[in-house]
């Protein structure tokens, strides 16, 4: 039998360069280097699964806000041109119409790369439900055609990253309104997830007592999940926002454990791959694609070294968005979904001038 990984992504994928690789590839690749100390990395494949190994499968939303912008690309070459088509659409907050322009103003052009598709999932129903059912669908096909080839219940695993984890979360949801995918017949090995956003940006599925929730956490009926880890970095102001915490809504400690990160290897503090290098978030993972090996006594030593990694070599640049990151957290924090994106909106901003800060420091 092989098993199933699940990974989805965050905000922002649509903006890569032409020709750049798809947006799993780095992820992909970043989970191989990790496993490969432990003979694991030729176990995680993109296609034709072997016995023991481990089938990883991206599940994609960012086409869909892809196709809006190019439609406004046609009617109007320049970005500034779209807002007023942007507010054309029909909002659930009236709210929100009248935030767009600091919004806007605050991100500048990451706002229409990155802001703008955690905006369009949580306020435009036409994009909402879509989204959810896609991704539902492809998580059932891959599921359905595992069980086909394993020829029994496959072992299933999720990894999502901000805007994915309230994606996923809801996509989960959808399809466990169907008889024929619930805790009564399905099971989820492991959810591994990095900046949870799924509690500030939920609607109609709450955030801890939807079917993606530990078997055994309250309310009945059961859950779907065996095991949910949640990983947020202390400096990330975007998982900061009324911040997800299943311990702390009744989900018990044997399904549920919720951790902090601490090391700051990179300028982008809330990137996915920032996130899964760290081995207090990719040993999670791996000991619930491997549970028979003996991951307790190799958890110190792969913390360890990872913090005397030198990590990306722009140590100015890492230094000033510690300290630009800091002055965000220090404020108060928002619990509204609109300030969230307020946060969300400075935070893409700060993380993309450390970038250009990287860049220029680079040798």
């Amino acid at each position: 039998m092989y098993q199933l990984l699940f990974l989805i992504h965050g905000m922002g994928n649509g903006a890569q360069p032409t020709g750049a690789p798809a947006w799993f590839t780095d992820i992909v690749t970043g989970l191989r280097v990790a496993a490969k100390p432990f003979a694991h990395d030729k176990d995680l494949v993109l296609s034709s699964p072997k016995a023991g190994q481990v089938l990883v499968v991206p599940l994609t939303y960012h086409p869909l806000f892809d196709k809006i912008r190019a439609k406004w690309s046609e009617q109007s070459p320049s970005e500034s041109g779209w807002l007023p088509l942007l507010k054309g659409l029909a909002f659930s907050d009236p709210q929100v119409l009248a935030k767009l322009p600091g919004w806007v103003a605050t991100a500048g052009a990451f706002f229409w790369t990155h802001v703008l598709d955690v905006l369009l999932y949580r306020y435009v129903s036409e994009l909402t439900v879509p989204i959810r059912e896609e991704v539902a669908t492809q998580i059932a096909d891959a599921w359905h055609r595992a069980d086909l080839d394993n020829g029994a219940n496959t072992a299933v695993h999720f990894v999502a990253h901000s805007l994915g984890t309230s994606v996923l979360h809801d996509s989960i949801a959808t399809l466990g309104a169907d008889p024929a995918f619930s805790p009564g017949t399905h099971l989820i090995q492991s959810v591994v997830t990095c900046a949870n956003v799924s509690s500030v940006l939920e609607t109609n599925f709450p955030a801890y007592a939807s079917v993606d929730r530990p078997v055994d956490a309250p309310p009945p009926p059961d859950g779907m999940v065996a095991t949910h880890r949640s990983f947020r970095h202390e400096l990330d102001p975007i998982a900061a926002v009324k911040t997800f915490r299943g311990d702390l809504h009744g989900w018990p400690a044997s399904g549920y454990a919720d951790e902090v990160a601490t090391d700051v290897k990179d300028w982008n503090v809330h990137g996915y791959s920032h996130y899964l290098d760290n081995p207090i978030v990719h040993l999670r993972l791996f000991e619930r694609l491997w549970p028979r090996e003996a991951w307790a006594t190799r958890r110190d030593a792969a913390i360890q070294a990872y913090k005397d990694a030198p990590g990306t070599p722009c140590p100015a640049a890492i230094s000033n968005v510690r300290k630009d990151l800091r002055a965000i957290l220090s404020q108060p924090l928002p619990q509204t979904t609109t300030g969230f994106i307020d946060i969300v909106s400075r935070t893409v901003k700060t993380l993309q001038d450390a970038r250009q800060a990287c860049a220029a420091e680079a040798p």
